[in-house]
């Protein structure tokens, strides 16, 4: 199987042409025409990854983190970031799927609803024309403490910290959620939630949730997206019938 036949398989499951426009998704190290040589998913490329696929004689990494996140004409050995121009010297391949991945459906969004049960389903945060990351609903009537008991059994993650509102919430019923860093819809979450669930809180969104009256909990960012990934790369596995390897760095999970 070449690569670009790879792709055309994952475009099947995640459609890379769904990313957010400015998003780094596809085929961004390597050759489309080269021959896939043993296959593994890694969350993000780092050294350890580089060292695995040199062991192992693999040649293609599918990431769900861009391999390449400053841009392409940057990328050059001065730089103080050039692990991408590693694998690329290695003859190693690299398909990034990130925010694909996301929105598609049965993609880490709607793994996230269906975790956590939500109910009378519906988006937010309109990443094009045709997409949405931003799942919310219903959940059966639930105290603060055993939400967040529920949230660290469904990501098996620990709570970082949430903002004052939530801190004076009594019972808990709707709920919206966003793989990885969802502030940037901070402004598109809708009126009637209750709490807000993504990664990635600075100081100024806890502020802005709790002058628009609802609830906003961070967790681990990689905690939200490892869901999915794993429903990913079950359906990739049975597709091309191969057993593929996912390797992420737990210390962030």
């Amino acid at each position: 199987m070449q690569i670009f036949e790879l792709i055309n398989v994952i475009n099947e499951i995640s459609p890379l042409s769904d990313a957010f426009s400015d998003d780094k998704v596809g085929l961004l190290i390597g050759k489309p025409e080269s021959e896939v040589n043993n296959l593994i998913f890694a969350h993000d490329i780092d050294r350890k990854i580089l060292k695995i696929c040199n062991e192992k004689n693999i040649n293609t990494v599918i990431t769900y983190h861009p391999a390449v996140f400053n841009n392409f004409s940057d990328l050059n050995y001065n730089n103080s970031y050039s692990l991408p121009l590693e694998f690329l010297k290695h003859d190693i391949n690299v398909i990034s799927v990130h925010t694909a991945l996301d929105v598609c459906i049965g993609g880490n969004s709607d793994e996230l609803a269906k975790l956590f049960k939500l109910q009378n389903i519906k988006t937010f945060g309109n990443s094009n024309e045709n997409n949405s990351v931003g799942r919310y609903g219903e959940i059966d009537l639930i105290s603060k403490e055993d939400f967040i008991k529920m949230i660290e059994r469904n990501l098996n993650t620990s709570v970082i910290r949430y903002n004052k509102y939530f801190s004076e919430i009594e019972k808990i019923r709707t709920v919206a959620v966003v793989p990885g860093s969802g502030t940037q819809f901070l402004s598109e979450v809708p009126k009637n939630i209750d709490v807000f669930l993504t990664g990635d809180i600075s100081h100024h969104h806890f502020l802005y949730a709790d002058y628009k009256n609802f609830g906003i909990v961070q967790v681990n960012h990689i905690s939200t997206e490892i869901p999915g990934i794993k429903k990913f790369i079950e359906t990739l596995s049975s597709k091309l019938e191969i057993k593929i390897e996912y390797f992420y760095e737990s210390y962030y999970g």
